[in-house]
């Protein structure tokens, strides 16, 4: 998991937005210093948390099958079933 406060502190850049099947708005967003050199961080506003994913792109998260969807569940990061 990373420092919620602190990413958000710095601005980091949008890629993406999508609602899993939680119904939590997951936002995309890319390191504020390492760029598209870093996997793509999730972030729920809601619940004030963020977390690096395993993904440098987008498109297996959001895809239609939901195999690879990124929630959170009690205060950790999940991939799909699957815990980071």
């Amino acid at each position: 998991m990373l420092n919620y406060q602190k990413l958000m502190a710095h601005n980091p850049t949008e890629y993406g937005q999508m609602t899993n099947s939680f119904g939590q708005l997951i936002t995309f967003v890319e390191h504020p210093i390492h760029g598209d050199e870093y996997p793509v961080i999730c972030v729920c506003h809601a619940l004030e948390l963020a977390s690096a994913s395993t993904f440098y792109e987008l498109d297996d998260m959001m895809a239609d099958h939901k195999e690879y969807e990124p929630n959170f569940v009690d205060g950790k990061f999940f991939i799909g079933e699957f815990g980071e």
